[in-house]
């Protein structure tokens, strides 16, 4: 699947491929993190990758906090709690919401954003430290490739794929 849709980036139009960029990074799991090298491997140019793949994530996460908050205030409480709950409030316990917040690349912006709301944090703040650690992540990683893949230009016996 994701082969299919980088071919179809490669060979649409240039406002299409950065459309391709933006639903890339609407996809949860898939998210800026792949949205961002996916453009930069492909030649698009740095700046305009980082902030469409910001502003998609961002959106795909604003939505899911507002549901998952809608959802919050008509879910009944039960007593019986899952592993996997206890876990993500052990995880929510140790680090709090800036830290869920940056664990996103490893653990999904969606997951973090689900288990910072599940352990009773407002949306809005919640709202906040996601926008602020994705912006972080989505820098730095655009930061990140986009020396990396220069690298291959300076270096080409480094590029395994020449």
């Amino acid at each position: 699947m994701l082969q299919e849709l980088m071919e179809f980036i490669m060979e649409a139009d240039t406002v299409y491929q950065y459309i391709g960029v933006f639903i890339v990074s609407l996809i949860p799991f898939f998210e800026s993190y792949v949205a961002i090298p996916i453009g930069i491997v492909l030649n698009f140019p740095v700046i305009p990758v980082v902030l469409l793949s910001i502003a998609g994530n961002l959106l795909s996460v604003y939505v899911f906090i507002w549901l998952v908050d809608k959802l919050r205030g008509t879910r009944k409480s039960t007593k019986n709690e899952g592993s996997r709950r206890q876990r993500a409030q052990r995880f929510f316990q140790r680090y709090g919401v800036p830290g869920v917040s940056f664990a996103g690349p490893i653990i999904c912006f969606h997951v973090g954003a689900a288990i910072a709301l599940g352990a009773g944090t407002s949306r809005q703040y919640v709202t906040l430290w996601q926008t602020i650690a994705i912006v972080v992540w989505s820098v730095a990683l655009g930061i990140a490739f986009a020396f990396g893949v220069n690298l291959f230009d300076y270096f080409p016996s480094l590029n395994v794929f020449s």
